[in-house]
């Protein structure tokens, strides 16, 4: 009977062991299947990630090329409108006397000197028809400019639609109309302040030069800490709702104790709100006697505008 128990317990466990390997072979087989699986997954993703990071790479160098490829064109647009603008320029010149030139100067100093509030009306009246004549006499257009040299037409047509060359058209005729070195090299280092401005704050501050240049004044030079004053006073109008040169902002409460916070130093100040844009701003200026005499005066060697929205502030520094 012992023997018949135990033979039974032999046939079973030997079944139990039949039952047990194959399945203990199955999983073991499974798990290679899994790993093998998840390596050839980790190889996909990995892959994929390398193809996107060399895409990625791609994408920046022809980026890259293609700003290097845009810059180089600027350059050479800009080189060849200053040397066509300054020939232009030159020639305006000749054709007009320098007495001509020197007494319309002067007959509009007359006028930028006595105009009072009460008189605004002599600045449309007698001082524009004496800026258009300048103009005419010594100064060109962007439009004169680009057809009088058929390379400029071509490296507009490289550059392509989209790239704005107004300003480089503008920076062109300020410095052609610098009459020397110094205040050439003035209207240059502008140029290169200009990635920092707004457009309307860039065009703002071309526009004031372009009319002190054209009435025989110095061109003022970009000083990018009364920059920040000025956007900060801009700023504050908004902030604090009010109008004026004098904040009510502690520390801030005229333009030179704001000049003063940005480690710089103010010999004039205009404010706007409501104008379009920058150029709207400076021809609104132009004919409010103060603020004519503010952005026309004889002592100030450096410029600002700050913009917020519509609030423009003009700071002015000797």
């Amino acid at each position: 009977m012992f023997i018949d128990r135990m033979s039974r317990w032999l046939v079973a466990f030997g079944l139990g062991l039949a039952l047990v390997l194959p399945t203990a072979v199955t999983l073991a087989q499974d798990q290679r299947e899994i790993t093998l699986i998840a390596q050839l997954a980790f190889e996909q993703i990995a892959q994929r990630e390398a193809e996107a990071a060399a895409a990625e790479e791609a994408r920046h160098q022809a980026t890259l090329e293609e700003q290097s490829r845009l810059k180089a064109a600027y350059q050479q647009y800009l080189g060849g409108a200053r040397r066509t603008a300054q020939n232009l320029i030159a020639q305006k010149r000749r054709d007009a006397t320098q007495q001509q030139v020197d007494t319309l100067r002067a007959r509009a100093q007359v006028v930028i000197d006595e105009v009072q509030d009460a008189t605004k009306q002599r600045v449309p009246n007698e001082l524009d028809p004496i800026f258009e004549e300048l103009e005419k006499a010594i100064s060109i257009t962007a439009d004169e400019l680009v057809k009088a040299d058929a390379r400029l037409v071509k490296l507009r047509q490289e550059l392509g639609r989209g790239n704005d060359l107004t300003w480089v058209d503008q920076a062109a005729i300020l410095y052609a109309l610098a009459p020397d070195k110094e205040q050439a090299e003035i209207v240059a280092n502008n140029v290169k302040f200009r990635e920092q401005l707004s457009e309307d704050e860039a065009n703002a501050i071309d526009d004031t030069n372009r009319r002190r240049l054209v009435l025989g004044l110095n061109p003022l030079a970009i000083d990018m800490k009364l920059v920040e004053c000025s956007r900060d006073h801009s700023n504050d109008m908004i902030k604090h709702n009010f109008f004026a040169h004098d904040s009510p902002v502690a520390g801030k409460t005229t333009p030179w104790d704001r000049a003063k916070n940005f480690g710089t130093k103010a010999s004039g100040e205009n404010i706007a709100a409501g104008y379009k844009n920058g150029n709207a701003v400076v021809k609104g200026w132009w004919y409010s006697p103060g603020h004519l005499k503010n952005m026309m005066g004889k002592g100030h060697k450096r410029i600002a505008v700050g913009q917020e929205n519509k609030h423009y502030t003009q700071m002015f520094g000797r």
